[in-house]
């Protein structure tokens, strides 16, 4: 019998060699077995755990933000490398009814317009959260600035003055401010914080 070639990437799961032919698993991924067998699990800790790996496919996380458990949907919310569809799908309150799912998607970075229906729900939580995303729109803020909440209005407020600033503005600020006054829209609207790494 002849011996299957292998790569030097192992799968973090049953720490087998990927064929050099198979698809290489990303560092901290696993192997397509492992995926199915995580995906597929009847436990509720495997699927949250495989929610929370590194690496994820996009079948995998398709079929976990689909999962009938919210604790699973709510992991697979804190992903910054969720697709669009996924995104729109764990951000409407029309399909998804889980108040944590919600709330940990006000904070997603690629929400972008989607956050006018999050703001809809009237939660004081999912409010601080969108004031403080900066891929939240100004309009919304605009509007969040005279919340009730008076950590609400302030991180909203800071967002504006952000979007206000021009780029000389914005870079003779120290770094951790420029952060904070992050805001969708650049000089006068188009700037685009750098993702978190």
């Amino acid at each position: 019998m002849a011996k299957t070639e292998t790569s030097g990437h192992r799968c973090a799961v049953c720490r087998k060699r990927a064929a050099v032919a198979a698809p290489v698993p990303a560092p901290g991924g696993c192997c397509e077995a492992c995926w199915r067998t995580a995906v597929a699990s009847a436990a509720e800790s495997d699927r949250s755990e495989a929610a929370r790996r590194p690496g994820a496919p996009p079948w995998a996380l398709t079929t976990l933000a689909r999962d009938r458990s919210p604790l699973v949907r709510a992991e697979v919310a804190l992903r910054r490398d969720l697709p669009d569809t996924i995104v729109a799908a764990l951000s409407d309150p029309r399909r998804e009814t889980d108040r944590t799912v919600l709330r940990r998607m006000a904070k997603h970075p690629a929400l972008g317009a989607r956050a006018h229906g999050l703001a809809a729900l009237d939660d004081v939580v999912v409010d601080r959260q969108l004031a403080g995303n900066p891929s939240t729109p100004t309009t919304l803020l605009l509007g969040l600035s005279r919340h009730a909440d008076a950590a609400v209005r302030q991180a909203a407020s800071a967002r504006l003055v952000g979007a206000a600033l021009d780029d000389e503005g914005r870079r003779r600020l120290p770094l951790g401010v420029r952060t904070f006054l992050a805001a969708p829209g650049g000089r006068n609207g188009s700037h685009h914080p750098r993702p978190p790494v």
